[in-house]
């Protein structure tokens, strides 16, 4: 679980906006819509607040700084939305790895999403290929969860549940092997009534897709897999976690399988609740000490888990000192890491063999700070 972690070379601005020239473009988009609560008249641009990179490798200096210069455009021009933590992810991938696809939008209520395509420094994939996934998470997830905000501006709806401050999926395929995927969103419960503490959920979904379910003939099933949740993650010189942050819960608990089990996180009104899947044979709850902890899934070969699409669907609930996350600094939720190091298994006479060697832990955090000035609740 040591990635690296990128994005914060400047000094390369120059060599950041040559290849800006050379990448894919956003794609055009016509639609514009007036904003929630729209006191200001400010028209939401979905052009605007949308970054789209496609390219054999994009740097990540290139990415914090369209990301960035998205958010801030937003906050300048909607200084209506009302007081709330905003943030973006950043991704966490080895030296080896390299970013593809990357995808981000800022919605018209403050919550931001993003894509992230990894794949191997050696791998040189099809363009036409990354640029067709790309899309159709653009046009599938993010059409919806657009439309879903702009509804709720034009509305009027209250939210009784935890606020979703980012929402990012990060994929990664291992050629023959399997394909991965890690789907984590950021809450702030906006319902508390504590004037000291602020709450934070962290609720992270991880797919796996073995060979055998991806080809049809590739003999890789799923066999373990970890998950890690780290809300003591700091990045040393640029951004620390919360203040005075603890984990209170985290759920699932250590639990056999094959099953189903419900879960939630928090009490009262700002609950989190939804079900995972447990594997066959069982989830293992580790803590590493602090709040950093992590869970282990295992899977019998011969289960029907094993050669399926699985996902499996841990959470976090923590809390820190209010007045100091609300002084404008940007801090870390937490850092969400997979680990898929021989996750993977195949079966050649009578041995097992498992994929992909090394080390392949990779993942994402969620960078936040209070926008709107503060506000003591």
């Amino acid at each position: 679980m040591n990635g690296k972690i990128g994005m914060r070379a400047f000094s390369t601005l120059l060599a950041v906006m040559l290849m800006s020239v050379m990448l894919v473009p956003v794609m055009a988009v016509e639609e514009v819509w007036p904003s929630p609560g729209n006191e200001q008249n400010v028209q939401y641009d979905l052009e605007k607040y949308t970054v789209r990179l496609v390219d054999s490798e994009i740097p990540k200096e290139l990415i914090s700084a369209r990301t960035q210069a998205a958010m801030s455009s937003f906050e300048e021009e909607f200084k209506n939305v009302p007081p709330r933590y905003i943030g973006t992810a950043e991704v966490d991938i080895s030296e080896g790895e390299k970013v593809v696809a990357y995808v981000f939008r800022v919605l018209p209520n403050g919550e931001s999403v993003s894509y992230a395509e990894v794949v191997s420094s050696k791998d040189n994939p099809s363009l036409e290929e990354i640029s067709s996934r790309a899309d159709a998470w653009i046009d599938g997830l993010l059409k919806n969860k657009t439309e879903e905000s702009l509804k709720e501006g034009d509305i009027g709806l209250l939210s009784y549940g935890p606020t979703p401050i980012h929402t990012a999926t990060i994929s990664r395929t291992y050629t023959g092997v399997g394909r991965a995927y890690l789907t984590t969103t950021w809450y702030w419960d906006n319902q508390e009534a504590n004037s000291n503490q602020d709450y934070f959920f962290t609720k992270t979904t991880f797919r796996t897709d073995p060979g055998i379910d991806i080809s049809g003939y590739e003999p890789y099933r799923n066999a373990q897999f970890d998950v890690e949740i780290d809300s003591d993650y700091s990045v040393p010189g640029y951004y620390q976690h919360l203040p005075n942050v603890q984990v209170s819960q985290n759920n699932p608990q250590t639990t056999n399988g094959y099953t189903t089990v419900g879960l939630s996180l928090g009490t009262g009104g700002c609950a989190l609740q939804w079900s995972t899947a447990i594997p066959d044979t069982h989830v293992e709850l580790h803590n590493l000490g602090g709040n950093t902890l992590y869970w282990h899934e295992e899977f019998f070969l011969f289960a029907g888990c094993a050669a399926t699409t699985f996902e499996f669907t841990p959470g976090q609930h923590s809390y820190c000192s209010q007045s100091s996350a609300r002084d404008g600094s940007t801090y870390v939720v937490s850092r969400v890491m997979a680990d898929v190091s021989d996750g993977w298994v195949k079966i050649m006479d009578g041995i097992a063999y498992f994929a992909p060697s090394g080390t392949n832990s990779w993942g994402h955090l969620c960078k936040v700070k209070w926008s709107g000035g503060y506000v003591h609740t």
